[in-house]
């Protein structure tokens, strides 16, 4: 994979490393110096966030990539940390506040890391070059001797506000100069510590900082089992490379991110796609490069980070996202909002993922976008983004009712969000099996029932339930990987069961021939029932109970002895009329199906939402 991403940094044009880049707020200064170090010229301006870039602007946005530390803990002073913002012996970058401790100047402090920050920079001073040591040596000598009362002198940088970025640079060296000075600092820069480094054939290999950070402190991260301490080590052309790529990931490169093999103009197509706009992910670079090249995709490795930290490295040697087979039918009507075919797998993820894991995992947006929680650590406490996304979470879930539900849907995405991943990502079929399927399916719905309430004659969550089921119902056999015929088609068979249903109520000859058929028709009955019952909050929960049996005996009296609380109410008011029920009851509780409750529920389930068959029909 090193390879792979060191080719990736070779194939992209040099252009690349400056798309997106934004200038930092603050005040830039232009100076030029004798060989005394004493002020001989100055120019100084103030930016302001999005302000427009003119010439001089461009040129400190040019010069901020060719004097950035590589990282935070790579600066020229790291003992004090000052001067953390710049590692150049010809600039000086840093931040107002750090100057001053409790409003009053560090003197003493800035003065050590004064010496400690040009010593840093000392190094990596050509000596080969006299313009480089010439002009180094007058800067520093500035920087020592006169920093700070040149500073204080300076009308733009006393207005200043305290959490502001300072930046001087040296107007003599060229953009060229910059880059000399700043080539070997980022190639010592990009390895871990000297510690690790090892020398063969003349050539220096040692641990990349942009992939490993070792701690003594933290030895869990180090190898216990292994034959040998490191798993890798690359060459500094190797490390700087790496580092480059992991400078521009977050700001250039969508996430997740193909890195195609042997392919550098597919590579170059991912770049290209980004720059024309910057909204746009996975999802649509995928679905453009697919519409352009008119093949499935693949041999790529797919990196997946989390910010800025690499949470999922693999290797996809075929990507068929679309799909051609996979619809959503309203079994159950809710308005015509659900009736669609699903064409992609990203579409699947959008349509179908956000709703059964209620957008804890997934949470898809009106404009079409998502955010997806496949990597969240949803119980680390001290990570800030984790409890704002937890925040969220919960907010949204409470506008819908369900923050009493979020403990057990977090379950359920914790256990099946990677097979969830990688059959969306990574198109692996056989990622999600059924049994995952349909336990996430019918503990969604469950948890829906015990939370439904029954306010102004309408259940609170009958939405909910019917959007699961219509899923559930048109995808129940799609992830069977050896079909039966048993219930092969619930959409199908839902309707036969209806079909057959309505002859029993019509025709006292008709008989409950299947578990299937008296499945649904318990359904039906309970649902009339519950309906029945005298009490203010007669909501869905009512029916567990009933599924919860695990004997059908059980069962059946449980519908009976509903039917003793309600039978008073199963007439019509005048007492002319007779409903079609009691000809239903009688065929279920003379049934004696074969399989089991937790078999049936399903179709149980499907009889109980599905609009009900008992209407008033013969008169007396």
């Amino acid at each position: 994979m090193i390879q792979e991403i060191t080719n990736f940094i070779d194939e992209i044009p040099e252009s690349v490393f400056s798309y997106n880049l934004t200038l930092d707020e603050g005040l830039y200064i232009f100076v030029g110096l004798d060989n005394n170090g004493n002020l001989t010229e100055i120019e100084t301006r103030l930016y302001k966030k999005d302000a427009e870039l003119d010439s001089f602007f461009d040129k400190c946005l040019t010069l901020q990539t060719k004097v950035k530390p590589v990282a935070p803990s790579k600066i020229f002073n790291p003992i004090k940390k000052i001067f953390g913002g710049s590692c150049s012996g010809f600039a000086f970058c840093f931040n107002k506040k750090n100057l001053y401790k409790d409003k009053v100047l560090r003197s003493d402090e800035i003065k050590d890391s004064l010496v400690e920050y040009f010593k840093g920079a000392e190094k990596y001073i050509l000596e080969e070059n006299e313009n480089h040591a010439v002009w180094f040596s007058k800067f520093k000598l500035f920087c020592c001797n006169n920093l700070i009362a040149f500073l204080q002198e300076l009308p733009e940088y006393t207005s200043l506000k305290d959490n502001s970025s300072v930046n001087i640079f040296l107007n003599e060296p060229s953009i060229e100069d910059f880059q000399k000075l700043y080539d070997p600092y980022v190639a010592n820069s990009v390895f871990n510590k000297d510690d690790y480094k090892t020398e063969l054939e003349s050539v220096i290999y040692n641990i990349a900082d942009s992939l490993s950070s070792f701690s003594e402190k933290k030895m869990f991260w180090r190898h216990k089992t292994a034959p040998f301490e490191f798993n890798y080590k690359i060459t500094g052309e190797q490390a700087k490379k790496i580092w480059q790529f992991f400078n521009i990931r977050g700001r250039v490169l969508p996430n997740p991110l193909p890195i195609f093999i042997d392919k550098k103009e597919l590579n170059q197509k991912v770049i290209e796609i980004v720059n024309e706009d910057k909204k746009l992910g996975y999802t649509e670079i995928i679905t453009k490069i697919h519409s352009e090249k008119k093949n499935d995709l693949g041999n790529y490795y797919l990196l997946f980070f989390q910010r800025g930290e690499l949470v999922d490295l693999d290797f996809v040697p075929s990507y068929h996202y679309l799909i051609d087979d996979m619809f959503i039918s309203e079994v159950f009507p809710i308005g015509n909002k659900q009736e669609k075919k699903i064409a992609s797998l990203f579409m699947f993820e959008r349509e179908i993922v956000s709703k059964i894991l209620d957008s804890v995992l997934v949470s898809s947006f009106e404009n079409g976008g998502i955010s997806t929680r496949y990597f969240l650590n949803f119980t680390d406490t001290k990570d800030n983004y984790a409890k704002s996304e937890v925040k969220k979470i919960l907010n949204y879930l409470d506008t819908k009712g369900k923050k009493n539900q979020y403990n057990s849907i977090l379950n359920q995405v914790l256990k099946y969000r990677k097979s969830l991943y990688d059959y969306i990502y990574k198109s692996k079929s056989e990622a999600i099996q059924s049994f995952m399927f349909h336990d996430i399916m019918l503990k969604g719905i469950l948890d829906d029932l015990r939370a439904d309430e029954y306010k102004d004659r309408k259940h609170s969550r009958e939405y909910s339930i019917k959007e699961k089921l219509n899923i559930w119902f048109s995808l129940y056999n799609y992830f069977d990987k050896k079909p039966s015929n048993s219930n092969s088609n619930m959409i199908d068979l839902s309707k036969s069961l209806r079909e057959k249903l309505l002859s029993v109520v019509q025709d006292a000859n008709s008989v409950l021939e299947s578990d299937e058929e008296y499945a649904y028709a318990s359904g039906q009955v309970i649902r009339f029932l519950i309906s029945k019952s005298e009490a203010a909050n007669k909501t869905h929960a009512m029916l567990e109970p009933f599924i919860q049996k695990t004997e059908i005996l059980q069962f059946k009296k449980a519908i009976e002895r509903t039917f003793d609380m309600y039978k008073h109410e199963i007439k019509m008011p005048n007492g002319n009329y007779r409903y079609d029920f009691d000809r239903v009851m009688e065929k279920i509780l003379l049934a004696t199906p074969e399989k089991t409750i937790k078999e049936l529920t399903p179709i149980i389930l499907g009889g109980y939402f599905s609009e009900t068959v008992f209407k008033k029909q013969v008169e007396q």
